[in-house]
């Protein structure tokens, strides 16, 4: 994972000397939320955001693209966070961050192939001549990456990638300030991304686990199309069974999706004018305090606390 700025960048620094408190987005879904998200960034002021406070975004790397489960998405945060505070990164890491270079520079454009063959290639590196397993500690840092990215720069004719990401890789990882900064882990309560049993209960392992790490966790139940229909007083009419067990109404869609369509037409997961919704956050944090916001509760119960996440950013 990495943050979504430009590589180098470093916190803003007002000219009182108060540096503002990062908020780091991590998101269980890869557009519908991100899309709002960074609607509500553009907006801040609109939002009334503190100006003390930094919003950044985190995007996922090459091998945690697709990951839904909560758990395993909470667990690699953990994971990245305790290798920059250490400084000792795994294969796996060194590549990403290698692939996340790429991308930014513009090396590695939309080519789902290209994106294949090239990780493909490291993962060889690591295994037939570094001779190591991708959860494997880099014992060399400066040798290993040199390696892969000399075999990289032969095999697809990439010029001078070795001088120009040396100090992106040493300089890799988030700029998480424990006890200062906040993450904020925005997940859905979806049963399919959940697996709870009593052997086995994720989201009391997540809950436990935001706590002890001093994570904020914010959960929408069902998903996080009732976080959108909350801008909506309509919301308050829907059928909270259906809402809370958000089954199939046809082929493609589920109760909630199909109302926010119904009650707001033209909205698609992928694309819908967020500026719309993020006007009317109000709205949606009134309506929320209607339907459940206790972190506990929202395993079994339909509502929401982002909209407690958003007047905590206002303080």
């Amino acid at each position: 994972m990495r943050e979504s700025r430009i590589f180098g960048e470093r916190t803003h620094v007002f000219s009182s000397d108060k540096t503002r408190r990062k908020y780091f987005f991590v998101y269980e879904g890869s557009i519908t939320e991100v899309i709002y998200f960074d609607m509500v960034r553009a907006m801040r002021e609109d939002v009334g955001i503190s100006p003390l406070i930094e919003l950044i975004p985190i995007i996922r790397s090459y091998s945690e693209k697709g990951w839904s489960n909560p758990k395993k998405i909470l667990d690699r945060i953990i994971k990245n966070l305790e290798e920059s505070k250490t400084k000792h990164i795994s294969y796996e890491t060194l590549l990403n961050r290698i692939m996340d270079s790429f991308y930014e520079m513009g090396i590695i454009t939309t080519s789902g192939i290209q994106a294949r063959s090239i990780w493909k290639t490291m993962c060889r590196v690591c295994d037939q001549n570094i001779q190591k397993e991708l959860n494997s500690d880099v014992e060399d840092v400066e040798g290993d990456s040199r390696l892969i990215l000399e075999t990289l720069e032969k095999e697809y004719e990439l010029s001078h990638i070795v001088l120009d990401i040396s100090n992106i890789i040493k300089e890799g990882g988030l700029t998480y300030s424990e006890g200062f900064d906040q993450i904020c882990l925005i997940v859905d309560r979806d049963r399919q991304s959940f697996v709870s049993t009593p052997e086995n209960n994720q989201y009391e392992y997540v809950v436990d686990k935001c706590r002890e790490n001093g994570f904020g966790l914010f959960v929408t139940n069902p998903c996080f199309e009732f976080w959108l229909l909350l801008h909506f007083d309509e919301v308050v009419e829907l059928d909270r069974k259906k809402l809370l067990d958000n089954p199939k109404v046809t082929t493609k869609r589920r109760y909630a999706e199909q109302e926010l369509r119904r009650i707001w037409p033209g909205y698609k997961k992928n694309s819908y004018k967020a500026e719309v919704l993020v006007r009317n956050i109000d709205k949606a944090i009134s309506n929320e305090k209607k339907f459940c916001e206790d972190i506990a509760k929202l395993e079994d119960s339909i509502g929401s606390n982002i909209g407690i996440l958003i007047e905590e950013m206002r303080t």
